[in-house]
C-alpha cells in the first residue's frame, strides 16, 4: 500500500523515513494548558478531568466580558449632543466626548444641535385687498433641545413645515398687496415668525427659528404687466412729491429769509426816523428861545441854512438881481471840476 493511501504507513513517517508532527495533539495540548494556567489564577488546580470545563468557562467570561465593556463605549461629535434611554425610556442628555454606557440596557442618540436647516416654501396667496400674490419664504431653524426633538413629537420637522404655511398663509391675508410686494416685507416676516413661534411653542418640539426670509414676492404672470404699470404709476407719483418737497424746501427758506432782511430794514427805518424826528424836536426846542428873543434875526439864520442846504444838492444856480431883468448864470458844476483838476494838476 501506498505512503499516502489510507491505513498505510502506520508509524506515521513521511516518504523519506522521517516521523511526521500530530497536529491535533500538540492543539489539545495547548488548548489545556492555557486552560490549566487560566484555573491556576481563579483557583483552579489545573490538570486533567473538570478543570478543563471549567477553565473554558472562565475563557468565556472573561471574552463576554471584555466585549461587553469595549461595546459600551461611544463618542459623540462636537456639533453634536447625545440623547439616552434606559430601557426605552429617556434618561439623560450627554455632551461631545467619549463616554461609556451598558450595552443592551442603554441606547444612544445623537443629534445634530449645531448645524441650521433651511426650509423653503412657495405658494400663491389672497391678500386682504383680496389681490392673488405668488409668495416665495424660508425659515432658518436648528434644534435647540435634542430629547424634545426626538421623543415629543412625530416628523417635527414636518410639523415645522405645516406650521409655517399656514403662518404665511395667515400673515399675507392680514395685509394688501403692496405690503407683501414692496412696502412692508420686513413687517410680513416678522408676522410669519411669530405666528411659527406661537404654534410650535406649546408642542415643545426642541426647535428654534433662527430667521424668516421672504424671497421673492410678485403678482401672478396673468395679471403681472398691469401692475407694473401701477407700479410705474406710484412710483412716478412719488417722484414728482420729492421734487416739489425739494422745490418748497429751497424756495421756502430763500422766502423767509428775504421777508426777515425786509422786515429788519423796516424796522432799522423806523428807528431811523423816529431818531431823526427826536432830534428836530430838540434841536427846534432849543431854537425857540432864539427865537423869541430875535424872531427876524432867527427867521433869517434859518433861511440861510435851508438855502445853503438845498443849493449844496444843486450844480447850476441862477440868481435874479434886484430892480433888473438880466438873469446871472453859475456854472457852479465847472466851476468844482475845475478847481478839482487844479489841484490834481499841481
Amino acid at each position: 500500500m501506498a505512503w499516502n493511501q489510507p491505513g498505510g504507513n502506520g508509524n506515521n513517517q513521511d516518504p523519506w523515513g522521517k516521523k511526521r508532527p500530530n497536529n491535533q495533539n500538540d492543539i489539545d495540548k495547548m488548548i489545556k494548558d492555557a486552560g490549566d494556567k487560566f484555573g491556576k489564577m481563579f483557583g483552579g488546580k489545573g490538570g486533567k478531568g473538570g478543570s478543563d470545563g471549567k477553565s473554558f468557562l472562565v475563557i468565556g467570561l472573561i471574552v463576554f466580558a471584555l466585549f461587553y465593556a469595549i461595546k459600551g463605549f461611544y463618542t459623540v461629535k462636537e456639533a453634536e449632543q447625545g440623547v439616552i434611554t434606559r430601557f426605552g425610556a429617556y434618561d439623560r442628555t450627554v455632551e461631545p466626548g467619549l463616554g461609556w454606557m451598558p450595552w443592551g440596557i442603554d441606547r444612544l442618540y445623537k443629534v445634530d444641535v449645531n448645524t441650521v436647516k433651511t426650509e423653503n416654501f412657495q405658494g400663491t396667496m389672497l391678500t386682504r385687498n383680496k389681490n392673488i400674490v405668488d409668495v416665495e419664504l424660508s425659515v432658518q431653524y436648528r434644534v435647540s433641545i435634542p430629547e424634545d426633538y426626538l421623543f415629543n413629537v412625530n416628523k417635527p420637522d414636518s410639523v415645522l413645515k405645516h406650521a409655517t404655511d399656514a403662518a404665511l398663509r395667515k400673515a399675507v391675508g392680514n395685509v394688501n398687496i403692496d405690503d407683501v410686494l414692496k412696502d412692508n416685507k420686513t413687517g410680513v416676516m416678522a408676522m410669519v415668525q411669530e405666528e411659527i413661534n406661537k404654534t410650535i411653542t406649546p408642542l415643545n418640539m426642541g426647535l428654534t427659528v433662527i430667521e424668516v426670509n421672504l424671497q421673492n414676492s410678485e403678482a401672478p404672470a396673468a395679471v403681472r404687466e398691469a401692475f407694473d404699470d401701477v407700479n410705474r404709476s406710484i412710483n412716478d407719483k412719488k417722484r414728482y412729491e420729492e421734487v416739489a418737497k425739494a422745490y418748497q424746501n429751497q424756495v421756502i427758506p430763500t422766502a423767509e429769509a428775504e421777508a426777515e432782511a425786509m422786515l429788519q430794514a423796516a424796522e432799522a427805518y423806523r428807528q431811523r426816523v423816529v431818531a431823526e424826528a427826536k432830534g428836530e424836536v430838540a434841536r427846534f426846542a432849543k431854537l425857540l428861545p432864539e427865537f423869541e428873543a430875535a424872531p427876524e434875526v432867527t427867521r433869517s439864520r434859518l433861511y440861510l441854512e435851508t438855502v445853503e442846504q438845498v443849493m449844496s444838492n444843486v450844480s447850476k444856480v441862477v440868481l435874479d438881481t434886484e430892480g433888473g431883468n438880466n438873469l446871472t448864470y453859475l456854472p457852479l458844476d465847472q466851476i468844482v471840476n475845475k478847481k478839482k483838476e487844479n489841484k490834481e494838476s499841481k
